[in-house]
């Protein structure tokens, strides 16, 4: 975690000259690629409604991220699959009735509608319609809590719309402040917020970086009495939808993540902050690329297929034909690279710990090399269910290749066997133009019938190594090989753990 320091109140700073060492190179160019295979899915019903589940989650999520109302993870869920609705709220869901609920959240919903709109009309961002959203997004907060002169919490009416007219610093034991802007102040500094938010658009500033950096900023502005939380999500979101990104979706789960990353972010690192939106829009990716997968029966995919991929794609068919096989051989040189490297990672296990009934072998296989027709099968239920826990589908079908570290302990009563893999494929149904490797790590070991017990299959890394056709594959390479080692030493700390060390 990391700690609360007092902040006292300065004016904003713009993006630090560097800015470009920030972006997430990974998450552009899979978000590039997604964009590609979503031109075939736009008009396909699953794909609608997976984007009205999505803005549903935004709207629960981000009223229980402010602790507005506590809700459970079943009730959660059902509004989001059948609609929000407080007949899908039972007693002992919430802390409030289910009316009162539901209420905000659709004010929430109602909200991130408005950023659809808001960008199919082209307008420009203003103070004006920040004010707007927040009447929008209080529309049933009547209230906030506040500390009064003599240190008890009161309830007092909200204003809705309005900049603050009063102080709303936070203060903690130990003489612990954080000063926002002064009520004063609020209008010069969110004219300089919006002017330099221009001048991001202008300078070609992504969307990663700039979300991050308007979502912070704002909230040390904190213009409103109270609702400040909910519009700052609300503008990092209406960054991505304007590069067509998803919505920044920050569930409960990320809460602690997301309250470090902004707490890094007071300190002058925005890093973590771009780091954390990267991985929930890659979440959100995942799990798009993954419904085309799921819906294959659906009855208007034939439809989508002959109309917006055959007007859009079929020009093109050359040109990605290319793309594909240049990606196919950025797959083998990382595929060569990471077989290589758990080689030599055996051969120094055997070398350090042979005469300690320790002993170590690595193998690979590659569907593009015939003589592994059969072998690259192996290891199919690993790579599924890996895939899965991460919340894709692993399409073997587009690319197909593993390899392999294994680790045999036998100075042991029962006998153990630790394996690494390393799988490369495709995303989703339709992943042309996009590979990944997962990584993950189990044991075996012998049971009394003779047969292998496999453990649980633990990924290695929070998120699977993505590369597109488009990047350079040098480059690629060595972010890959960082990748790798990072894995690999995690792959050992579990092997030395399953052993009891």
């Amino acid at each position: 975690m990391v700690d609360r320091k007092s902040n006292y109140w300065k004016e904003i700073e713009d993006l630090p000259p560097d800015w470009q060492s920030l972006r997430h190179d990974q998450t552009e160019t899979l978000v590039r690629a997604w964009q590609i295979q979503a031109v075939g899915m736009q008009e396909r019903d699953a794909y609608k409604d997976f984007l009205i589940k999505l803005r549903r989650q935004w709207a629960i999520e981000t009223g229980v991220l402010e602790r507005l109302y506590s809700i459970s993870d079943g009730a959660t869920k059902t509004l989001i699959e059948q609609g929000l609705d407080a007949a899908f709220i039972s007693s002992g869901d919430t802390d409030l009735s289910a009316g009162e609920v539901v209420a905000v959240i659709k004010d929430q919903y109602n909200a991130i509608e408005g950023l659809y709109q808001f960008i199919s009309g082209n307008r420009s961002l203003s103070k004006s319609f920040l004010r707007e959203l927040h009447a929008v997004l209080t529309a049933n907060q009547s209230h906030y809590e506040a500390i009064d002169t003599l240190g008890q919490r009161v309830q007092r009416e909200l204003p809705r719309g309005t900049w603050k007219s009063l102080k709303n610093n936070v203060e903690g034991p130990d003489d612990f402040i954080f000063e926002f802007c002064p009520p004063e102040h609020v209008e010069s500094e969110m004219d300089r917020l919006l002017q330099m938010h221009t001048e991001h658009e202008k300078n070609g500033v992504p969307p990663e970086i700039e979300a991050a950096w308007l979502h912070h900023r704002f909230t040390l502005i904190h213009p409103f009495t109270d609702g400040n939380g909910r519009v700052a999500r609300c503008l990092a979101t209406l960054v991505l939808l304007k590069h067509k990104w998803f919505p920044l979706v920050v569930t409960r789960n990320e809460r602690m993540d997301y309250i470090n990353a902004l707490r890094s972010a007071d300190s002058g690192d925005l890093l973590p902050l771009i780091n954390l939106f990267c991985t929930l829009q890659t979440r959100s990716v995942r799990q798009a690329m993954s419904l085309s997968e799921e819906t294959v029966g659906d009855a208007d995919a034939a439809k989508s297929i002959l109309g917006a991929v055959k007007n859009k794609l079929t020009q093109q068919f050359q040109i990605m034909r290319t793309q594909k096989m240049e990606l196919l051989k950025t797959g083998d040189a990382l595929y060569a690279l990471v077989s290589q490297q758990l080689a030599d990672n055996a051969e120094e296990i055997n070398r350090s710990l042979g005469s300690l009934h320790v002993q170590a072998f690595a193998d690979q296989a590659n569907r593009r090399n015939p003589k592994d027709a059969l072998s690259v099968n192996f290891h199919r239920f690993q790579i599924v269910t890996c895939a899965k826990a991460m919340g894709y589908y692993a399409n073997q079908q587009v690319y197909q290749a593993w390899a392999r570290l294994v680790i045999s302990s036998t100075g042991q009563s029962s006998p153990l066997r630790t394996e690494l893999l390393f799988a490369f494929h495709g995303i989703g149904g339709n992943s042309d133009g996009v590979l990944v490797c997962s990584a993950m790590a189990y044991t075996k070991q012998p049971t009394d019938e003779g047969k292998s017990e496999i453990s649980e299959i633990r990924a290695l890394v929070d998120e699977p190594f993505y590369f597109t056709y488009d990047q350079d594959p040098t480059k690629v390479a060595e972010t890959f090989r960082k990748w790798v080692n990072s894995a690999i030493l995690k792959g050992l700390d579990y092997w030395r753990k399953s052993l009891g060390a």
